[in-house]
């Protein structure tokens, strides 16, 4: 069984939507996924109550751990068999930080190309320098273009963090679809916020599996008439 710890320590950088996209593309690449909410404003649990009540799928798997209880409840889903678990983190609580970053296998920063959020990014990378792990940044709600891109880029390398080869664009697919209990690459199959989480989720699964494990995409669209 394979961790990945989506985790910032600031908020509005796009976490929850990634980790609940990663998680549906996995399984849809056919892995057995839990995704664990260690967020206590619970943002992955209400996006998994909407996809139960619009009569979406009750998979993947999320719950709302405390993570006091974080080992015991990994060891039970590594005892049930499971592929991949990811957690989601919240901004701005070190404890729970310090437990996600102690047992990820592949840590996921992600950031927006402005000040404030790469020196939260940059505090995130050090912290999880310190438990002797080597995070990837994903840059998230990315202009085209702009000088902040090119520098973010540098700030990372200088870091000896590793920079996800895709960025994730502003794109309204990300946001209407969370709202429904979707994924983008639900709610609009063939966009370019599928592509992108398609290219993320290759990008983790190699990371994490050593190969190109990622599978086939077999999401069909679930948008809203």
């Amino acid at each position: 069984m394979k961790i990945l710890a989506v985790i910032s320590q600031k908020g509005g950088v796009g976490k929850t939507t990634l980790a609940t996209a990663l998680a549906v593309a996995a399984e849809n690449a056919g892995k057995s996924v839990a995704l664990f909410d260690l967020d206590p404003q619970a943002s992955a649990c209400f996006w998994a109550d909407r996809r139960k009540t619009t009569g979406r799928s009750e998979t993947p798997v999320v719950r709302d751990v405390n993570f006091n209880r974080l080992p015991h409840v990994l060891d039970a889903m590594r005892e049930a068999g499971a592929d991949l678990v990811i957690l989601d983190c919240p901004p701005q609580q070190r404890d729970i930080a310090d437990a996600a970053l102690s047992v990820a296998d592949l840590i996921l920063i992600p950031t927006r190309a402005e000040a404030l959020d790469i020196r939260a990014m940059t505090q995130t990378v050090r912290l999880a320098k310190q438990m002797g792990k080597r995070p990837s940044v994903v840059l998230t709600f990315s202009p085209p273009t702009g000088a902040e891109i090119e520098q973010a880029r540098e700030i990372i390398a200088q870091l000896e963090a590793d920079l996800v080869p895709v960025s994730m664009h502003l794109r309204k697919a990300y946001s209407r679809a969370q709202q429904d209990g979707q994924t983008a690459q639900e709610y609009e199959p063939t966009g370019k916020a599928a592509q992108e989480i398609q290219r993320l989720y290759e990008y983790s699964a190699t990371a994490l599996y050593g190969k190109e494990a990622h599978g086939k995409v077999k999401a069909k669209s679930r948008r809203s008439a």
